[in-house]
């Protein structure tokens, strides 16, 4: 029996952008999969009305898909979910747009089950400026509110498509470990699309300096060679990114979108601030991550590389669970 295979592991998945869809959910029961952080927005640049109907719509799957999957809010009830076999699901906001311009909004869908809220997607927003922005001045005051309101309440503070400058404020600024949900190492490679989405050691380093985590994604235009991106390949990254931020402080956030449809893909490609066009084809995923089912592969490759087994439990999902038990509880 495969090695990925051959015992029951807590497999998390720091971030997904998917549909919420039951041929998504069958997907993580297929592949075993413990817990996703999904992005519960229509698009990414959402305003506060849009991610309420997108929170309702989880909600409505929660109660009609329970035997597939559960709202998760911390560590105890990822644990939970996860011994009931289904797939523990952990709610974000992939940009502060769903507050607008109201903090005591990050409360409000704090208590509507959001548990993490990343500062920026891609352009500048009120809090911070994205990896697009030629000019990053970082997080702004309402940026800076915005966090110590999260780490008062326990919610994860996600800067993977933040800039240089509002992803080092934000490391220095927050009291609690913050994550890099869903990137990949610029060093390793730069034979890779969106060159802009990547992150520097230097940040690396200052993530997990204060116990940050870091999420490796299998986006094909953020994986080396794209499409073309073999398994043993991106094992090579795993070891390269595992010696910048050590073993401990790494997984996987795919930035899963297998369902979504190409119209969602340009448009968070763009944003609505700009004209700009993105010559975006449907993404075609590696044959060996075609859907979440594919996950124990990476379990199976990382054991023949002589992983010991509590190291791959600890990238399959346990580092994430332990990141998210210091941060959510």
């Amino acid at each position: 029996m495969a090695a990925g295979n051959n015992k029951k592991r807590m497999i998390i998945d720091g971030l997904q952008a998917d549909e919420c869809d039951p041929e998504v959910f069958e997907e993580w029961h297929k592949g075993g999969v413990s817990c996703v952080h999904a992005t519960c927005m229509n698009y990414t640049f959402d305003n506060t009305r849009e991610a309420l109907s997108a929170l309702s719509r989880w909600r409505r799957a929660f109660r009609n898909h329970a035997d597939l999957v559960r709202p998760a809010r911390n560590a105890k009830e990822i644990r939970a979910v996860a011994a009931e076999g289904k797939t523990a699901v952990v709610l974000g906001f992939q940009n502060t747009l769903p507050l607008e311009d109201d903090l005591a909004l990050v409360e409000i869908f704090y208590d509507l089950g959001i548990r993490a809220i990343q500062m920026s997607y891609n352009h500048q927003g009120l809090a911070g400026a994205g990896c697009l922005e030629p000019n990053d001045t970082g997080l702004s005051l309402y940026g800076k509110k915005i966090i110590a309101e999260m780490n008062r309440l326990g919610m994860v503070v996600d800067t993977s498509h933040c800039g240089v400058k509002t992803t080092m404020d934000s490391i220095e600024h927050s009291t609690a470990p913050i994550a890099v949900t869903h990137s990949n190492a610029s060093s390793f490679s730069s034979d890779v699309e969106l060159k802009h989405r990547l992150k520097s050691d230097e940040i690396m380093k200052a993530l997990v300096k204060k116990g940050g985590m870091f999420g490796m994604v299998l986006f094909p235009a953020m994986l080396p060679g794209g499409m073309n991106c073999t398994l043993e390949r991106f094992i090579d990254l795993i070891e390269h990114t595992a010696g910048i931020v050590g073993k401990r402080n790494l997984g996987l956030g795919t930035d899963f979108v297998w369902r979504r449809p190409l119209s969602y893909i340009k448009q968070v490609r763009t944003g609505r601030g700009t004209f700009d066009w993105a010559p975006v084809v449907p993404p075609k995923w590696p044959e060996w991550m075609k859907t979440p089912a594919d996950f124990p592969r990476i379990a199976d490759a990382l054991a023949a590389r002589n992983w010991s087994d509590e190291d791959i439990d600890g990238y399959m999902g346990r580092n994430w669970l332990d990141f998210y038990e210091r941060v959510l509880g």
